[in-house]
């Protein structure tokens, strides 16, 4: 069977958790597995929904850099919302390319709070817009073309997941 596109994705967030100093147990939830479902259960303590945008846009205001749209599904946004889940659940966007060698990819770390401030969970659909600056700097997250928090770009590295 042929690796599927979001297999990719979400094994880069998923070998970057696993290769951390600390053991995690991770497993995958299959409720439909007709569809690709995007959440994944970590340590029985979190859900970590990865989700891929891989057509970086160049930004040409100030401070220039590149953004990536991320579109949630219903399937998606059912996925993250709070109140059809007994754990918190993180998000992890990855910032990608068609081609990994065209130039950085990022993943973009969101906790339960930052979810909860930018995604209405019973819309037909949602978006959110990641934007990289040029040079160094945190991920700028955008709602609406409103910029609505930063996240720093080692937080997925950083990311202390609870070990219940």
């Amino acid at each position: 069977m042929p690796v599927r596109e979001f297999e990719l994705y979400h094994g880069a967030v998923l070998t970057k958790i696993l290769r951390s100093e600390k053991p995690v147990a991770l497993r995958l939830v299959e409720t439909r597995p007709g569809e690709n479902w995007s959440t994944y259960t970590i340590n029985d303590e979190v859900d970590l929904l990865v989700s891929h945008s891989k057509s970086p846009r160049p930004v040409s205001r100030a401070g220039g850099g590149t953004s990536w749209s991320f579109v949630f599904s219903r399937n998606q946004l059912r996925q993250m919302n709070p109140e059809s889940r007994s754990r918190p659940v993180w998000v992890a966007l990855v910032c990608g390319r068609k081609n990994p060698s065209d130039g950085e990819m990022h993943v973009c770390l969101l906790d339960p709070e930052q979810v909860r401030e930018v995604v209405s969970f019973t819309a037909e659909q949602q978006s959110l817009t990641v934007r990289k600056p040029s040079g160094r700097g945190k991920l700028r997250v955008f709602k609406d073309r409103h910029e609505k928090f930063l996240v720093a770009q080692s937080r997925l590295d950083k990311w202390e997941v609870p070990d219940g």
